[in-house]
């Protein structure tokens, strides 16, 4: 399901127009985006929980270069689905 998609389902359960449905989802983004940058996770109940966590500096074989290179140390988002979330799904 993409986003316009997603938008059209919104829509369909509370009966919101569609542009107020396409900022509802936006303003939602945004305000997990600017928590996790933030440095803060955003948990939500019988959903899921948003983090960012960081991945270690590891080492890489380069079979262009045939050399081994390091890969800097970053952040990533992760989401880890709620136990309720998982058992719908089952």
């Amino acid at each position: 399901m993409n986003k316009t998609e997603f938008v059209n389902e919104v829509y369909q359960k509370t009966k919101l127009t569609k542009k107020d449905c396409k900022l509802c989802i936006d303003a939602f983004i945004d305000v997990i985006r600017d928590a996790l940058k933030s440095g803060e996770s955003v948990t939500l109940s019988n959903f899921g929980k948003f983090k960012v966590s960081e991945r270690k500096t590891k080492s890489m074989y380069s079979f262009k270069t045939k050399q081994t290179e390091l890969i800097d140390k970053r952040k990533t988002p992760i989401f880890k689905a709620s136990d309720n979330l998982k058992q719908s799904v089952k």
